[in-house]
């Protein structure tokens, strides 16, 4: 009898072993403790309920996504849900991050944290639809590998850094509108020279809206893909060099241009909606010019 209660407790601690092997956590203790700290400064929110100490954050927590061989946090997706309080510095502390979606939360409110230029191996960066506010920090300039940056649909104010012009790596797309940004577009947004999308419109641009004279315009910069400059004050008429150019989305309406639309490229396939509300522009797609 003794022998088979030896037995048996030898087996039991055998499946218990076995069943703490089978629970390694994969998550860095680093990366965890960061992400803790960011729930927690949000106030342990529903949201992030399954942010819950004794899960995996590779395995079982929802909005995170980790490298399968290094076990690192690639991939931070939060979206469109109830999420009160300020972002915290302690995103920055994610060093391996190449995606960071903060979009549509109820209530994220003070500034964009310059410690997100910390991420140097950050892609994507969306914060976008929130209730941000203060300046956008130039330190954002400093991300070598950005793709495309949304801030657009918050309440940030004050001027487009200068630095937005000399980005260490390739200029990412950039979505800024629908703030209150103000003061005048840096003139380093003349180095744009790679493949991207710029959206700059309902903002408080030159004081009051983004006013200068389009036909003056001698050439878009290479390879731009798309240009929102909607409900602004432009002026004068659409310029020939947007034939020639590799625009695949125009939005120029609500502004005071006028004359002919030049005909070629890309500029007739656009829709009517985005030329309207102009003071006198004329031609495909609008009415015949007279």
């Amino acid at each position: 009898m003794r022998g088979e209660v030896l037995l048996l407790r030898t087996l039991l601690l055998c499946l218990f072993l076995s069943a703490a092997v089978g629970k390694t956590e994969r998550c860095n203790p680093r990366d965890k403790a960061a992400l803790f700290k960011i729930k927690e400064s949000f106030g342990n929110p529903y949201l992030l309920a399954s942010w819950h100490p004794d899960a995996d954050c590779c395995t079982s927590w929802y909005q995170v996504e980790c490298d399968p061989t290094t076990n690192r946090i690639t991939a931070l997706t939060v979206f469109a849900g109830e999420l009160s309080g300020q972002l915290p510095s302690a995103i920055g502390d994610l060093p391996f991050l190449q995606k960071l979606i903060f979009r549509k939360l109820t209530n994220v409110t003070g500034p964009v944290q310059p410690a997100i230029a910390n991420l140097k191996n950050l892609t994507f960066l969306d914060l976008s639809f929130n209730s941000l506010t203060g300046s956008i920090p130039s330190e954002l300039a400093e991300l070598p590998n950005l793709d495309a940056l949304h801030l657009d649909r918050n309440n940030l104010t004050g001027p487009i850094p200068a630095s937005f012009g000399s980005f260490k790596g390739k200029f990412p797309s950039l979505y800024l509108s629908h703030n209150r940004l103000s003061g005048g577009i840096p003139p380093s947004l003349a180095n744009y020279n790679n493949d991207f999308a710029i959206d700059l419109s309902r903002n408080q641009l030159q004081g009051n809206l983004f006013e200068f004279d389009f036909s003056k315009v001698a050439v878009l910069p290479p390879n731009m893909t798309s240009l929102d400059m909607n409900h602004n004050k432009i002026y004068g008429s659409i310029p020939a060099a947007a034939v020639d150019s590799d625009l695949q989305f125009l939005n120029v309406s609500y502004n005071r241009l006028c004359g002919k639309i030049p005909t070629g490229g890309q500029l007739q396939s656009f829709d009517s909606s985005a030329y309207f509300h102009n003071r006198c522009l004329c031609g495909a797609p609008l009415e015949s010019c007279k």
